[in-house]
This record gives C-alpha cells, sequence and structure tokens, in this order.
C-alpha cells in the first residue's frame, strides 16, 4: 500500500519539500480534506472502477463518525471513564440510547428501505465499542490515563518553491490520542467500511501532516482503524508515510491550480480582499477576544457575492456555541444591518458578515453551468443557487436524497423567485416531452405567466385551489403515478429513466409546485387530512414514478411541518425566517433567521448545510421561458 507513493527519489523530494506560510502569497487557494478525498477518489476510482458508495452509505459513514465523536465526550466526562468502569456491553448501551437511536429516527426518511444499511452501520457502532473497550482495558493495565480529543480541527498552509501559490489546507480529524505516561500522540482515522486503501491512507497522512503543525508535542504513530465488514487496525510511523506525503503534496498543487497554470483546478479565484476586508477581520478576532474567547483567524477572508466569509480557529477549551452567542455583539461593534452567521462547514469555523456592496446574481449568468442529458432524455437536474466563487449547485430529482423538496421563508425572503428559477431551469434543459408542469398557486399572482404553456401537464395544471380543490389535483397525480408502475411492470422496469431509455415516445418527469401549502391546508380540516393522505402516498412512492414535489410555505410552525411534511420531503431549503425554532423545524439546526433575505438560502440534504444565493430572473426572462417562448425559439 505504501509502496504505490513512493516512486519519488527521497533526496530530490526533500529539496522540493518546503511547508510553510510563503511570504510571496496574494491569496491561498483554500481546500478541505474532504474535496481532497472527493478529487483523489474520482481519479482512482475511476481507474479501478469502482462503483462510488451510495448517498446512504455516505449519510451512514458520516452519522457514524459523529456517534464516535458524541460517545467519546460522553467517556471523557464520565466518572467511569476515569475508574476504568467502561465494557463493550456498557459503551454499546450508551451508543445506542443516545447517539445511534436518536439519529437512526431522525434520518428515518432516508433510511427506512435500506435495512442492510442500517445493519451495516449498527455492526460498525458495535466493532467500535470493543475496539474502545480494549483500548480502556489496556490504559488501566498500564495504570495510565486516556487523553482523548475527538474530531479535532486542524489547518495549515503548504507551498512548494515551484507553485505559484500556497494552499490552505483544513479538515477535521477523527481522533487524537495518547496515554498520559507517553510523550507521543497517536492520529487515529477511521473507516466505517471497506474502502480503497491508497485512498484511505493518503487522507490519514493529511491529518497526519496538520497536527505535526499543530501539536504542542510531537506525533508518533498513525493508526487506520477500520470497523466493518470486519474490525482491523493499521499502524504507520514517520518513514512509513514519507513517499505518500510527497507524491501527495505534488497531487495537492496540481489539484489547487498553483503547479500549472494550465490545469483546471476545482477553485475558482475569489475576488481580492481589499484593506477594509483584512482590517475587518483583525476586528473581529479583537472582539472575540474581548469576550475572553479565545479565537484566531483561520485564514484569508473570502469574499463572495453577498457576504463575506471570515475563517477563525476556535483555541481550546472555546465551544462553537459560545463563539455563535456573539453574534449580536458582533453587529452591534460593527455597526452592519444584520447579525452574522456564525456556522461550522467541512471542518472549519466560518463568520458571514453581509457586504456593505451586495451583488445580484442574475439568472442568465449561471443558465450556461446547466447541463443538459441529451436529446429526448430530458435532465432532472434542479437549479439551487451558486457559492462563494459564483459556482451553481444542483440538486437530482430521481435520486432519493432530492426527490422531494421543503421550501421554507417568511414575505420577502425569495421563496417564490427561486421556485420561479428552479422551474425555469428545468425548462431550459428539456422539453414538453421530457417534462410536465403542475402548479398550485393559492396566492394566484406567483406563476400566471404559466398559462398556456407548452410544459403544463395539461390545460386545468395550473390550479387555484379556490377554484379547483387542491386535494383533487394529487389524486390525478397519485392515478398517474399507479398507471405509470402497472406500464414499469409489463416492461419489466423499475424506474422513468429506465423505461424512457427503451422506449420512444418518452414519459416526461412531473414536478408539483405548491407555493404556499399552510394557505392551502388551513382552510377546512377534512381537506387538509385528504391533502395530507395525499402528499404522504406522493412522497413515499412517487419518485421512480418520475413524479416530484416542491412544496413551499411561509409559516414553517410544528403545525404545519411536522408529520407529513417532514417525513416525506427529504430535501430541504430555507431562506430567511422570523426565528431559529423555524429554522430547526426545517433545517434541523438554528442558522435561517441570520440570513440576509432575498434569496439567501440554506440548502440540507443528506450531509451538512450549504449556505447559498438564489438567482434572480428578470420579468422579461420569466415571461420567455413561461410562455414557452425560449422552447420555440
Amino acid at each position: 500500500m505504501v509502496d504505490a507513493y513512493r516512486k519519488s527519489e527521497g533526496t530530490l523530494c526533500k529539496r522540493w519539500l518546503k511547508i510553510h506560510a510563503a511570504p510571496h502569497a496574494t491569496m491561498p487557494v483554500h481546500l478541505n480534506v474532504r474535496q481532497i478525498r472527493e478529487a483523489l477518489y474520482a481519479e482512482i476510482g475511476t481507474r479501478a472502477k469502482l462503483p462510488e458508495p451510495s448517498v446512504r452509505q455516505r449519510l451512514a459513514g458520516r452519522l457514524f463518525h459523529e456517534c464516535f465523536a458524541a460517545l467519546i465526550l460522553s467517556l471523557s466526562e464520565s466518572p467511569e471513564h476515569r475508574q476504568g468502569r467502561w465494557t463493550s456491553g456498557l459503551l454499546e448501551q450508551e451508543l445506542y440510547e443516545r447517539h445511534f437511536g436518536p439519529r437512526l429516527i431522525e434520518h428515518l426518511v432516508h433510511f427506512r428501505n435500506d435495512t442492510r444499511c442500517v445493519r451495516d452501520f449498527w455492526t460498525s457502532c458495535h466493532n467500535m465499542c470493543v475496539w474502545l473497550a480494549g483500548l480502556m482495558e489496556s490504559a488501566e493495565t498500564s495504570r495510565a490515563e486516556l487523553v482523548f480529543h475527538p474530531e479535532e480541527a486542524f489547518s495549515m498552509e503548504l507551498s512548494m518553491p515551484h507553485w505559484s501559490d500556497t494552499v490552505m489546507l483544513s479538515g477535521v480529524a477523527d481522533l487524537v490520542v495518547r496515554f498520559e505516561t507517553i510523550p507521543y500522540w497517536c492520529l487515529v482515522e477511521l473507516k466505517f467500511s471497506q474502502g480503497l486503501p491508497e485512498l484511505d491512507l493518503a487522507q490519514a497522512c493529511l491529518y497526519h501532516m496538520m497536527a505535526q503543525k499543530a501539536l504542542p508535542a510531537p506525533v508518533g504513530k498513525l493508526a487506520l482503524v477500520r470497523f466493518s465488514p470486519e474490525p482491523s487496525e493499521t499502524l504507520f510511523d514517520e518513514k512509513d508515510l514519507f513517499g505518500v506525503r510527497i507524491r501527495l503534496i505534488e497531487w495537492i498543487g496540481k489539484l489547487a491550480g498553483v503547479r500549472n497554470a494550465r490545469f483546471q483546478g476545482l477553485t475558482k479565484a475569489p475576488e481580492p480582499c481589499n484593506e477594509k476586508i483584512v482590517e475587518q477581520a483583525g476586528r473581529i478576532e479583537e472582539i472575540f477576544h474581548e469576550y475572553g474567547l479565545q479565537v484566531r483567524r483561520g485564514g484569508e477572508p473570502i469574499p463572495g457575492p453577498c457576504f463575506i466569509r471570515y475563517p477563525i480557529r476556535l483555541g481550546k477549551g472555546v465551544k462553537i456555541g459560545a463563539v455563535q452567542k456573539t453574534a449580536a455583539e458582533i453587529q452591534h461593534r460593527l455597526g452592519v444591518e444584520t447579525p452574522p452567521f456564525i456556522h461550522l462547514s467541512e471542518g472549519q469555523v466560518f463568520v458571514d458578515l453581509q457586504r456593505p456592496d451586495r451583488q445580484i446574481i442574475h439568472f442568465r449568468d449561471v443558465l450556461g453551468q446547466l447541463r443538459k442529458s441529451g436529446i429526448g432524455r430530458g435532465c432532472s437536474r434542479i437549479m439551487l443557487g451558486v457559492d462563494l466563487f459564483n459556482r451553481l449547485h444542483t440538486a437530482d430529482l430521481a435520486q432519493p436524497e432530492h426527490a422531494h423538496f421543503l421550501i421554507a421563508g417568511t414575505t420577502g425572503s425569495g421563496k417564490t423567485e427561486w421556485l420561479r428559477a428552479a422551474l425555469a431551469g428545468l425548462i431550459a434543459t428539456n422539453s414538453p416531452k421530457t417534462l410536465r408542469l403542475v402548479i398550485i398557486d393559492p396566492k394566484r399572482n406567483g406563476f400566471s405567466d404559466l398559462q398556456g404553456s407548452p410544459f403544463l401537464w395539461n390545460d386545468s395544471a395550473l390550479v387555484y385551489p379556490d377554484e379547483q380543490p387542491a386535494a383533487d389535483v394529487l389524486a390525478v397525480l397519485a392515478d398517474e403515478m399507479d398507471r405509470r408502475y402497472r406500464r414499469f411492470e409489463q416492461v419489466q422496469v423499475e424506474h422513468l429513466d429506465a423505461y424512457n431509455q427503451t422506449h420512444d415516445p418518452p414519459l416526461p418527469r412531473i414536478v408539483c409546485v405548491c407555493d404556499e401549502y399552510a394557505d392551502l391546508i388551513n382552510r377546512d380540516r377534512e381537506e387538509r387530512k385528504t391533502i395530507e393522505a395525499r402528499i404522504n402516498r406522493l412522497g413515499q412512492k412517487a419518485r421512480s414514478a418520475g413524479i416530484h414535489l416542491l412544496i413551499a410555505t411561509q409559516h414553517p410552525s410544528r403545525q404545519i411541518v411536522r408529520g407529513t411534511l417532514d417525513a416525506n420531503l427529504p430535501a430541504r431549503i430555507g431562506f430567511k425566517m422570523n426565528r431559529d425554532i423555524e429554522s430547526k423545524m426545517v433545517l434541523n439546526q438554528r442558522g435561517a433567521e441570520h440570513l440576509l433575505g432575498a434569496g439567501d438560502m440554506l440548502f440540507k440534504s443528506i450531509g451538512e448545510v450549504k449556505r447559498l444565493q438564489a438567482p434572480l430572473m428578470r420579468p422579461e426572462e420569466r415571461l420567455r421561458f413561461f410562455a414557452g417562448n425560449f422552447y420555440r425559439d
């Protein structure tokens, strides 16, 4: 495994290797360990012809690491840990009751049809408890206390003499541990399932490099511990990692686009920071210190179109919650209109502060980033929004985690504008043969431009509930779903894409939009029960039939969200909300109450929440797409 990386001469590599903060750098390229791993997997996995892990497997892996970190924290705070009383059975009970069970219930919408993934998840948790119990038994035998640091955040600047700029690396290591009587730390990288040995070693090596720069005591062994399908543990020392490190550094330089100007890296360079932005970064650091929080800058500020992102690093003992509580104080001291959004993303803590000169992202400017799937097949990718680097993010309606959307936000937050842009993006990458729309519009003014559009499912697909009951429209969609499944059974296919690959004309994908769900269900109690029952049925079964729900509300209360919507709409978009409790109802976390409005959004599916900016359509653009002129042209 290590020999695969030892293709460079050691002496030459030593002359090349230089890890420090480069004085000539003007704007480091930011990469995190997750980005590097995904890019490595794309290269190594393609060469080895390995299938990518499913979305559920990725989710189970993330939850496994969360459970491990939470269990380690519980152990560190318990008197039983200090007295060595934890057995594998007690660890399993603690893990299941406090961490595994609650997370499984929270993500039941993703796991309820995949019992094998849940079984593998628990098997890994069981093996992890056995491993931990053995480690603690060794510590008790040696009469030495174990010192745990789970999910340790690291960052470092990396440069080479032949690079045009520095690369800022960041990431969160699974565990740093040592026996109290031994002066060396051991870095532990945990693996949930069987993977690529070269890829796992490269990722662990990255953390080892960063730990060597950050920890006060030397870093000794690197342990790769795997818990599924069978538990295994492999130790590496410094000489084992040297060849890996050299090749990995050169590959990072290529990935970041600093090694060769002709290479198109993953990250587009943001606009340069002016003196005011740099000065503001120092002011934010000073404010944290004034409130007794040991926080320092974690890298260069990143100006985006709507806000400026300031990376920060937390000192020992500083919790993210304590930093987040200073948002109002930072707003007051800096004299800005809105409080900053302080959050954890990709292993690093950021302070997002509104730009005084906020820029508008126009629909026409991002339209070219949409990908088409080919003539006759249509495209199932729906437009979300752009990130700090003006890269458009999309979601695939054909995937279980993106099949149905819940969209929430207060008046003026950008809900309806996002729905319009999302539909226009689908129209731009499809034809009426591959896409049809059903619009339920209680407000009667959000989608009137679609009247007469060739993309409407039928003449009555633009629904005004005071004229046509929404429950009847949902019933017709459920009947269409059943009709399609009967056809799939006849030709022995499982889903819409498989059917359309072998049949002409294709069955169109149907997207049903409801712009104000709360208004829809608050008219009549019996009608509400009927609507919820039909949404429940469509949410559970309609994805494979190519029928999708986009349901929006400006009142994301417990009475509206809990139950039918929460269980059946896995993809979530949160715009500006009035209260943090509303953000938690939709996204399972606070944050949407600090958004800026006017299209500033948080997208949550499987994985971390992403902050994006929704594009804005001009009225003439909207008319061109919705009236069908774009398709006819």
